[in-house]
């Protein structure tokens, strides 16, 4: 059981929590100023930058004060999540149905659950520059938990001109492995190595499936992103802690939250997509438009989400 913080304990951990996000979007809103300031010297269009970072990292803080940074600055920016493209609670159901043998397909999460063909529509229309773009919002709470997109009246309004977009999500970015890579990874999913010890629970098929959805991301939204921040984490395990602090957290202010076996169950569904991935974004970096060099802003978290160091990676293509 974690130690019970005093009240100044609690002031003392959130100051720090707000000074390291606050290094994050310092380093993180340079970056993107840079890139922008490329971009504008061949191309009009606004700039695409795509946030990864695991569950419970601060995804969506950092984008929050992005947001505030780069519109200190006189720069338009539209945020959005990967979360927000998930399936219909209809469509999600069908998924389900269609991949019955299939545990980490029958709720919504892994890439194969969003509907990327409405993310590239969106980003197309951000990228027009003209009018207005509808940003789809999706409800985790609808359906008991089991969440539903909004009917499109209720989302909000981007008009332009816009100078930067940002899309996070926690598999934005991770690039499906070819025949051989695959093959090498079933070859090692079936070895001793704890470094796979998530993905042996599931079958050669489901683990294909999952393989598949990176390509269906990678062909419909890598070519429309300029520039990509990634909070990497060495120690992928340390995505339970931090989904364990949020949950905490919620029952604290009396919401309702998971217990700790149906929160193993829950963070445990999404981990052999991280062991597929992560190996090949480290060698290969991510996918960004053109041939960009350092084209990626790596901020390297320990287990307490602080920045212990920061690099720029090209991708190799």
């Amino acid at each position: 059981m974690p130690p019970v913080l005093s009240s100044l304990d609690k002031v003392r951990r959130s100051q720090v929590v707000q000074q390291n996000m606050a290094r994050r979007v310092q380093l993180a809103g340079d970056f993107i100023m840079r890139k922008l300031a490329q971009k504008r010297q061949t191309q009009g269009t606004p700039l695409v930058v795509g946030i990864n970072g695991a569950q419970g990292s601060g995804k969506t803080t950092l984008v929050r004060g992005l947001v505030e940074f780069l519109s200190s600055r006189r720069v338009a920016t539209v945020g959005f999540s990967l979360d927000d493209l998930y399936l219909t609670h209809a469509e999600q159901q069908q998924v389900a149905l269609t991949h019955r043998d299939n545990p980490l397909l029958r709720f919504r999460g892994q890439p194969g659950t969003h509907d990327v063909a409405l993310g590239r529509s969106t980003l197309l229309s951000l990228l027009a520059n003209k009018g207005e773009t509808k940003i789809p919002v999706y409800d985790k709470s609808l359906h008991g938990g089991y969440g539903d997109r909004v009917t499109s009246d209720l989302w909000p309004v981007a008009k332009a001109p816009v100078d930067v977009v940002l899309l996070e999500g926690w598999c934005l970015g991770f690039r499906t492995l070819d025949e051989a890579e695959f093959a090498q990874y079933l070859r090692d999913v079936k070895g001793d190595s704890p470094m796979f010890k998530y993905s042996r629970r599931y079958t050669d098929q489901n683990l294909s499936d999952i393989n598949e959805g990176f390509r269906t991301l990678g062909a419909q939204l890598y070519d429309l992103i300029d520039a990509w921040v990634w909070m990497r984490v060495g120690d992928i395990d340390v995505v339970y802690r931090w989904r364990k602090e949020q949950e905490d957290e919620m029952a604290a202010q009396g919401k309702p939250a998971l217990d700790d076996q149906k929160l193993e169950d829950f963070v445990a569904r999404f981990m052999p997509a991280y062991e597929l991935a992560m190996a090949k974004l480290d060698r290969y970096g991510f996918v960004a438009s053109g041939k960009v060099q350092d084209s990626t802003l790596r901020l390297h978290l320990d287990a307490d989400r602080n920045v212990v160091a920061c690099d720029h990676q090209s991708p190799v293509l």
